[in-house]
């Protein structure tokens, strides 16, 4: 095992960190992240408005079963805060992808070693030149199918495209150099001039080869060639569970694996989250059964490798001093997804537990989850974006809008989880320690 572990560290590191200091990819997880603050008020108050102000949440039914409560509270809320929420998820999620487009096109110049603030507002530029304007009387009309969930990949593809053009001209010295008494922020401004008006005037000129010779917009065809496939092979358990695997794999010899597969769920799994979303706020059911949440909601109990459950089957059956230890420490930041601790120090002293992170118990919990929510619905769709901090089970209950199915199901793979822990840890109790 020793042998085979030298081996594979030796094979599989290199590319892994090549995987993970890739530039686009690096640009569109950093990106995301920058956008988290945006996505995570505008989840909260969507959250808000459908699990708990709303007349038809689960939340709502209750109350409005109270003369008082329906007659002057639910009136109250319907005239002032729905709308209020109602604005913040059309701003903040219904066009998140133009958010997405600075950050990506930011975090991608700085890794091309430009400042990152003009070109991001380039990309931005870049992907309202080919958006089209809807046919009709009406001049300025634009269709929010633009910068709705199916824009999502056309969104990032411009960012990245649109900042190596920006950079490659910039490079190449095709600038207005200025002289050096001229403020040196005039100065950059004008020395962007020409590699804007390139880049735009190239992408004006490809939005509209796409509308008038193939007949569609750019985004239409970006969402009809790459989005809706990869979209489709997200759906696939097989996909899922390869991904859960790919992602231990990485935490087996050390590295963050979620931190390097975010990108691939990203692109798979946010498009599908963002369409049912936007479904629920149309009136209609949602269709996608595996979102990005649903790793977090049904696979990933305390984080990674559902290490709550470890926690807790730790505190069942394990009989090391270090481990329980351990395991007290990390009790707390466990409950609010909060695992490194957790993984790395049990990770680097015991060669059971190493196995354990490499083990299919994330898998056996998604694919679980998978046919209760997919083949028998049991459990509702998710369509919530509840903050990563959220609680295991309390989690499922938001992601669904207070789907009880959902809620059942997450605690019920959560037990499942700490069941399949408890062999690991006996065993472990029995393992010497390994330094190193």
């Amino acid at each position: 095992m020793e042998r085979f572990s030298s081996t594979m560290e030796k094979v599989f590191l290199p590319i892994a960190h090549k995987v993970g200091n890739q530039r686009h990819l690096s640009a569109i997880k950093d990106g995301f992240i920058m956008t988290m603050p945006i996505a995570l008020a505008g989840a909260i108050a969507t959250m808000l408005s459908n699990v708990f102000f709303g007349s038809g949440t689960l939340v709502g039914e209750l109350l409005n079963r109270m003369d008082w409560y329906a007659n002057t509270i639910q009136p109250f809320l319907d005239a002032t805060l729905m709308p209020v929420m109602g604005q913040m998820w059309w701003g903040l999620l219904g066009l998140g992808v133009l958010f997405s487009i600075v950050t990506i096109s930011y975090n991608l110049a700085k890794n091309l070693g430009e400042e990152g603030a003009i070109p991001a507002i380039v990309a931005l530029a870049s992907y309202m030149v080919i958006t089209p304007q809807v046919a009709g009387d009406m001049w300025g009309m634009i269709s929010w199918s633009s910068f709705n969930s199916t824009a999502i990949f056309a969104g990032l593809i411009t960012a990245m495209v649109s900042t190596e053009l920006y950079c490659f001209i910039k490079r190449r010295g095709w600038v207005i150099k200025m002289p050096e008494s001229v403020p040196p922020t005039v100065s950059k401004s004008f020395s962007a001039v020409i590699p804007a008006a390139i880049t735009l005037f190239i992408f004006a000129s490809i939005g509209v080869i796409f509308m008038n010779g193939i007949g569609m917009p750019l985004q239409e065809w970006i969402n009809e060639m790459l989005q809706r496939p990869l979209v489709r092979l997200g759906q696939s358990p097989a996909t899922m569970v390869f991904l859960a695997f790919l992602a231990q794999l990485f935490w087996f010899f050390g590295i963050h694996g979620l931190m390097i597969i975010e990108p691939a769920l990203n692109l798979m799994y946010g498009p599908a989250g963002q369409a049912n979303l936007e479904l629920v706020e149309q009136g209609l059911a949602p269709t996608y059964v595996i979102t990005r949440n649903f790793f977090d909601v049904y696979g990933m109990h305390g984080g990674s490798g559902s290490t709550l459950a470890l926690i807790i089957a730790i505190f069942l059956v394990g009989k090391k001093a270090g481990h329980r230890s351990l395991a007290k420490l990390s009790v707390a930041p466990g409950i609010f997804q909060i695992n490194e601790a957790m993984v790395i120090g049990v990770l680097k002293n015991q060669k059971i537990i190493k196995e354990i992170a490499g083990t299919k118990i994330k898998g056996i919990c998604l694919l679980i989850a998978w046919f209760f929510t997919a083949v028998i619905p049991f459990a509702g769709l998710i369509y919530l974006a509840p903050p990563w901090t959220t609680p295991p089970v309390l989690d499922a209950f938001l992601a669904t809008g207070g789907n009880l199915g959902a809620t059942i199901l997450a605690a019920g793979t959560f037990v499942l989880a700490i069941f399949m822990y408890i062999p690991f840890v006996l065993i472990a109790n029995r393992e010497p320690d390994h330094e190193g």
